[in-house]
């Protein structure tokens, strides 16, 4: 039985789509006869530092939190030594390393060239890390680099979570061997799958209340639409900085504020929903738009990564420009034509039960 051990900065709990996407592909090479180790951070000192959930071996690494939570900085103390002598005698055969630039991605790059292997790095996004401040995203550019120049000596099997993560990585002069697709679990549409009711027509987000997600122009753009039509609401499943104020500037009946849900909640809402916009500026390819599709919901995005594939062309969802106009306007349309509604959901449910399963992406690179 081999083993194949993914090191990342967070895992479930925490919720979010690296983690979404590792967890569904853990669980997929189970089913295969594989064994999996996730090697990540003790974000919360609740977490325990070894335990086994769902068949998954999980080793929490001792860390400090830097930028509110954002970034675990590894305690290497006496229990992060008996941590890693742990996972050395775990015997791996391959390694996989998410986000790049969390520490416990590099610690198993480092971990796969000291018994002769070179770990596989995934690339989950599409743009540099950012403070949204020009001086401190300078220095923050070049950390980037250095971390990078680490990770490039010590291995050279690069992937993208699509075509454009993969082109990404250019910019660290890398040529990424091929894309691992983001992928959802096909359970999923088994388990939360229900017709649509019919009575309204429903929108909806999930993910962080940032403004670099683009909801502040969701909301913005709804309350304007609902304006002309009244059997339309608008379901927002997430928390973070923006969710208090937000919550307060939008009172309206039409409008749910759901806060930190379960992903288990997020795919009944999805179930029940019509319509999932995402207007993100930075995205690898976004696990909650693949997860609304799934669920039979239109798709309203921007040139993000994996939108093209997801949808190749207009007959599959709706990528658009980047501003409220350009929202309103493709809402406009969609709404007042439930039968077109109703076939681009079918259609782009297909696509990622055809294409975008962790079934489907394990078969094709194992």
């Amino acid at each position: 039985m081999k083993t194949v051990a993914f090191f990342s900065g967070y895992y479930l709990p925490y919720l979010g789509g690296i983690e979404r996407y590792t967890s569904n592909i853990a669980q997929e090479l189970i089913k295969r006869g594989y064994r999996v180790i996730i090697v990540t951070s003790q974000y919360e000192k609740t977490l325990k530092n070894e335990e086994r959930v769902d068949g998954v071996m999980v080793y929490r690494l001792p860390v400090y939190s830097l930028a509110k939570g954002r970034y675990p900085l590894l305690k290497r103390n006496k229990l992060f030594q008996e941590l890693c002598a742990k996972i050395r005698a775990e015997k791996i055969d391959v390694f996989i390393a998410n986000t790049r630039f969390h520490l416990p991605a590099l610690l198993g790059v480092r971990l796969a060239k000291e018994v002769g292997k070179e770990a596989l790095v995934i690339e989950h996004g599409t743009s540099w890390l950012t403070w949204n401040q020009k001086l401190l995203d300078l220095g923050l550019h070049f950390i980037e680099r250095r971390l990078m120049s680490y990770v490039k000596r010590r291995t050279s099997r690069f992937y993208g979570v699509s075509i454009e993560a993969a082109d990404w990585l250019k910019n660290f002069g890398v040529s990424a061997i091929g894309v691992l697709s983001n992928a959802v679990a096909r359970e999923d549409f088994e388990r939360f799958s229900r017709p649509k009711k019919g009575d309204g027509i429903v929108l909806t987000y999930s993910g962080r209340l940032l403004r670099s997600k683009g909801i502040e122009t969701l909301l913005s753009a709804f309350v304007k639409l609902s304006e002309e039509s009244e059997n339309l609401s608008l379901v927002i499943n997430g928390d973070g900085p923006l969710y208090e104020n937000l919550k307060a500037s939008y009172p309206q009946a039409s409008i749910h504020f759901s806060g930190l849900v379960s992903h288990e909640e997020v795919m009944k809402t999805n179930a029940e929903a019509d319509i999932f916009v995402l207007l993100s500026k930075i995205e690898g390819f976004s696990t909650a738009m693949l997860e609304a599709a799934l669920m039979k919901n239109v798709i309203i995005t921007t040139e993000l990564g994996g939108a093209r594939e997801l949808m190749p062309d207009s007959s599959y969802g709706y990528i658009i420009e980047n501003s409220e106009t350009a929202l309103v306007a493709t809402l406009r349309e969609l709404v007042s034509d439930v039968e077109k509604m109703r076939e681009i959901q079918e259609r782009v449910s297909k696509r990622v039960r055809d294409f975008y399963t962790t079934n489907c992406q394990v078969k094709c690179n194992d």
